[in-house]
């Protein structure tokens, strides 16, 4: 009688902790899959909202759900046009320093839709402290000019789709010249 109560001891143990793992399983699955993807609201609220009402270059521009934009980076590959290197040669090459003397951070914010579009462009402006700057008019036109128009971004793949993304470009200037695009 003692070896059948140690086996239904036994049993009882094995019996929790299988189901100890299931549950953290599903809870897992659940956090990291299901929970994060919003339904019935867009993030309105959230930092890295773009308000579609204020945003430049926005008529016309469609996104494929407006209740999920995710960030650039929930993919390994940054979607530049042609790599970063080659958006950054786009820049390079294109740019002209007219005698600017600004230094500071131009940040362009955007959306890539998931056809690989881009709109709603916000422009932030900030001195080398990060603290608020204002550019040259024509500097700033320019870089947006050229950002706002480059082809071929990539849409983020998430869940074997292509989806809508967030996207930054941070252009570094001393002294009206571009020393270093982020990300």
């Amino acid at each position: 009688m003692g070896i059948k109560k140690g086996f239904k001891i036994l049993g009882i143990i094995l019996g929790v902790i299988v189901i100890a793992i299931a549950c953290f399983v599903g809870y897992g699955y659940y956090m990291f899959s299901a929970s994060l993807i919003p339904e019935n609201e867009p993030f309105e609220h959230a930092s890295h909202y773009i308000d579609p009402e204020t945003a430049l270059l926005n008529e016309g521009f469609h996104v494929c759900n407006e209740n999920y934009i995710a960030q650039y980076y929930n993919t390994p590959e940054l979607p530049y046009p042609n790599g970063k290197n080659g958006f950054r040669n786009y820049i390079n090459l294109a740019y002209v320093n007219d005698n600017y003397s600004d230094s500071g951070y131009l940040n362009i914010r955007f959306i890539i839709n998931c056809e690989g579009e881009a709109g709603r462009f916000v422009i932030h402006e900030n001195n080398l402290d990060l603290e608020p700057h204002t550019f040259s008019e024509d500097l700033k036109n320019q870089l947006f000019k050229l950002t706002s128009e480059a082809k071929g971004w990539k849409p983020i793949f998430l869940y074997e789709e292509a989806r809508d993304s967030y996207m930054y470009v941070s252009y570094r200037i001393e002294h009206g010249e571009i020393t270093e695009i982020i990300p």
